[in-house]
């Protein structure tokens, strides 16, 4: 079905005969994936901070560092870990011109289907 054509100077639209734009759809999907891993890695990081700091002499130390440190540093390392699988495997490549699209994993870019069609 085709949509009627939309006069972009006039305000006078039903809403329901735009047709949503697919970038709009992931571009929210990683969004929300994202701020739900901010949230996750705060809450973590808080977490650890309110249960294993505190007073300094009750501090459980492992290889010289205090407990609360080590996990710390664990929460970080899995973060980043956590960031690239996403970076990787949710994020996808788009287009930002009017008539974009969202290109599927693997895609090499603009540069070299411009090559191979030369």
């Amino acid at each position: 079905m085709a949509a009627p054509n939309i006069d972009p100077e006039s305000t006078d639209y039903d809403f329901k005969s735009i047709e949503p734009d697919e970038r709009f759809k992931q571009t929210t999907k990683e969004f929300w994936i994202t701020m739900i891993t901010f949230i996750v890695y705060i809450a973590l990081m808080t977490g650890n901070l309110f249960v294993f700091g505190g007073d300094p002499s009750t501090y459980i130390y492992v290889g010289g560092f205090p407990l609360w440190i080590l996990l710390e540093i664990i929460i970080i390392i899995a973060m980043v870990c956590t960031v690239l699988i996403i970076v990787n495997f949710v994020y996808k490549d788009m287009d930002v011109t009017p008539h974009g699209r969202v290109y599927p994993h693997g895609y090499k870019g603009a540069m070299d289907s411009e090559k191979t069609e030369e």
